[in-house]
């Protein structure tokens, strides 16, 4: 999480630039500190770019291979896609989602070289997520030569089955 930095002399609370990023810094606190890792807005879907209701991980950064990759889930009416800024090397089959202890979930989709779908058996999966207590994807990046290894993201579960309610709420009034 990037904060942006503030100077408030003595604490003073002024309406303005501080009192603004304050307010947005205790938020931003409180929502990780009370379980508000998954989010449902409407805002474009990585894959149709069509405005619509999605249900989304807070960001896990990870190594990619060259540098750090920003990696978030994204919940669609089709999919749960995982979405990152790097190119996804879908190559060697071995990219894969795993909830907790349950067997792996592995797919070679890539849309748009940075998402990694998983559209099989959505619900089963969505099952999972309400029950679960940590997702973890494995990804590989291009163009990452030698190949060296599968780069894990860890997502947290908690607050999930709340914000699924939330999305199917969402979806159906949109």
């Amino acid at each position: 999480m990037t904060v942006a930095s503030c100077y408030c002399p003595r604490f003073t609370l002024r309406l303005g630039k501080c009192s603004t990023s304050l307010a947005i810094l205790t938020l931003a606190v409180l929502g990780t500190a009370t379980g508000f890792a998954w989010t449902v807005d409407v805002a474009k879907d990585p894959l149709t770019r069509q405005e619509r209701c999605l249900l989304r991980s807070e960001i896990q950064t990870i190594q990619d291979g060259y540098g750090e990759t920003p990696v978030s889930l994204v919940v669609n009416d089709e999919a749960l896609l995982v979405v990152t800024e790097s190119q996804i090397d879908p190559g060697f089959g071995d990219l894969e989602l795993i909830v907790d202890d349950k067997a792996p979930l592995k797919t070679t989709k890539v849309a748009q070289d940075k998402v990694l779908v998983f559209d099989n058996d959505r619900a089963m999966l969505i099952d999972q997520f309400k029950g679960g207590a940590w997702a973890t994807v494995y990804l590989r990046f291009w163009p990452t030569w030698p190949a060296t290894q599968r780069f894990p993201a860890r997502f947290t579960l908690k607050g999930f089955s709340k914000a699924y309610s939330d999305f199917e709420h969402c979806r159906q009034s949109h």
